[in-house]
């Protein structure tokens, strides 16, 4: 029997939930809340001070009774195994609430000679520090060449070996960026200079700000995890080019086009992103803050490219082609889409959470955009609330109003922000992957993805079922990111569409037989659909 290698083990470990696995998601509950919301983890944590421990407990018990409750319910409980889970939630939340603060304050360091996160002259990161991330990237592309030079003849396994070249070569480059002078220009250009090296001192000067170093590291993150995902289905022409198009669309529109806008002083707007995912499109201050070709693209596309591609293409276009939140999920977060939930529970909660979510982000759109006809004789900016003090009003002729509309208006707009955009979709949708697996966010809370799968349910895309062909192995299931019974549908010999389903594909990869394969097709011209088995009933119930 082959002995498991060091790195084996923690990768096994990483991803079936393991210690590794959790303080992992810690790490990335923290990022998450230092990058979008520092000011209010920073007042919560004041608040709480000693407290925190109490909520700790409380939050780890709640979690323990709920998933005891449920165990119990199956015939599964296990009083050890529940004590065990407590400890890890309680553990997960005080290092999530440690971590969270130290984020907050690096992502946002005071400013020295007008620089954020970039070096001030004379000034580097220290030595030992510079030292061992230097040291730890020259170590991972050593040993990645080496391990592409024993895989020579196998292009895939060659691919997945280069993923630690390449994940070498970007901690260097951001190491070297962010905490030595070696990119710096040493002065900023001047005014009506439009050469080469002035245009390099503005890009250089551009990385200092967090979200854009943020967008840095995602699309690290994106173009790392898409390598190893070409590695690893080269043989699978589908999944190869919807990698590529990924790694494209989030190179492009998530990172480059927003940082060129920026050098030009124009607002950095993400191509790549529609009403209701992006809620703000439709938002009046950003309306006529915007260029006119970015306001009518963001029209045009939530409104007539979304739901017509939608038809033709099923919500497989946005969610697994274009989007940089499934981008994520199917590159980086590859490893961990077999932890996704499954089950009745599982779907009765999406079922709600998406919807619902969807429903608030209808009504906070309506809202802010009524905002924009209160008071005479006055053309406006927006309604903004910071979460503390007064709501205001802001017009473009620098008068201030505020009434009950734009109360209410300006605080749904914040609590739509700080909930829905900060925890949901980014604590939550990727800190939780080492736990719940991929898609957290756009499977229960997206309303991107809600939206497209109404439209996906009258559309032409669907998954086909060869009859009489299902071995039952369930590789189908286990693999989906969405939590769909797969194989059910299957063995019931039913060519099927489910409003959750992103058309990953991955379903068809996995299925050793060929059963499955993504098409358009009218529901009209579908093949007959056998009659399914009693077990089956349940199931139907709920597509």
């Amino acid at each position: 029997m082959r002995r498991v290698g060091a790195l084996q083990a923690v990768a096994n470990d990483v991803t079936n939930r393991g210690v590794s696995a959790w303080l992992l998601a810690a790490v990335l509950l923290a990022f998450y809340l230092g990058l979008y919301i520092p000011g209010e983890t920073a007042r919560l944590l004041t608040t709480l001070g000693g407290g925190v421990w109490l909520l700790g407990v409380g939050v780890a018990a709640a979690t323990a009774a709920v998933h005891a409750w449920f165990a119990r319910r199956d015939g599964t409980l296990v009083v050890r195994d529940e004590a065990v889970l407590g400890a890890k939630v309680f553990g997960l939340l005080m290092a999530t609430a440690g971590m969270s603060a130290w984020f907050a304050r690096a992502l946002e360091p005071a400013v020295h000679h007008g620089r954020h996160l970039l070096p001030s002259p004379g000034v580097t990161w220290s030595t030992p520090v510079l030292a061992a991330l230097l040291g730890v990237a020259l170590a991972m592309g050593v040993y990645g060449a080496v391990r592409v030079l024993r895989e020579r003849g196998d292009k895939g396994a060659m691919l997945r070996e280069a993923t630690w070249v390449l994940l070498a070569a970007q901690l260097a480059t951001v190491t070297l960026a962010y905490g030595t002078h070696l990119f710096d220009p040493g002065s900023a250009p001047v005014a009506g200079d439009h050469s080469p090296r002035a245009f390099a001192s503005l890009l250089y000067l551009a990385l200092d700000s967090k979200w854009t170093l943020y967008g840095l590291l995602y699309t690290c993150a994106v173009s790392a995890g898409g390598l190893y995902m070409l590695g690893r289905y080269l043989h699978n022409r589908y999944q190869v080019a919807r990698t590529l198009v990924v790694i494209g669309v989030q190179a492009t529109f998530g990172f480059s086009v927003p940082v060129l806008l920026k050098l030009f002083a124009q607002p950095q707007y993400y191509l790549s992103y529609f009403w209701p995912l992006k809620i703000d499109a439709f938002y009046p201050d950003n309306i006529l803050r915007d260029p006119a070709p970015f306001v009518l693209w963001s029209f045009l596309g939530s409104l007539l490219l979304v739901p017509l591609l939608g038809i033709f293409f099923g919500k497989r276009w946005y969610c697994s082609w274009v989007c940089g939140c499934g981008g994520l999920a199917n590159t980086a977060g590859e490893p961990f889409r077999h932890l996704s939930q499954k089950g009745e529970a599982a779907w009765r909660f999406e079922q709600a959470s998406i919807y619902t979510v969807l429903g608030l982000a209808i009504v906070t759109t309506v809202l802010v955009a009524l905002s924009a006809l209160v008071g005479p004789n006055s053309a406006l900016n927006g309604v903004w609330w910071s979460g503390t003090g007064a709501v205001s009003q802001w017009r473009v002729d620098g008068g201030l109003h505020s009434d009950a509309i734009v109360t209410v208006a300006s605080k749904a707009r914040y609590y739509y922000g700080l909930i829905v955009v900060a925890v949901l979709s980014g604590a939550i949708g990727v800190g939780l992957y080492p736990l719940g697996g991929t898609r957290q966010w756009c499977r229960n809370f997206c309303p991107m993805a809600a939206l497209l799968g109404l439209i996906q349910k009258v559309g032409r895309y669907r998954i086909r079922v060869k009859e009489d062909m299902c071995i039952s192995c369930g590789l189908c299931t286990q693999y989906c990111e969405m939590g769909i019974d797969v194989r059910a549908y299957a063995q019931s010999n039913e060519t099927f569409v489910r409003a959750s389903c992103v058309g990953c594909g991955m379903c068809a990869e996995v299925c050793p037989r060929g059963v499955l394969s993504l098409e358009q097709r009218w529901p009209g011209r579908a093949a007959q659909r056998a009659k399914p088995a009693a077990g089956l009933v349940q199931l139907r119930l709920r597509k």
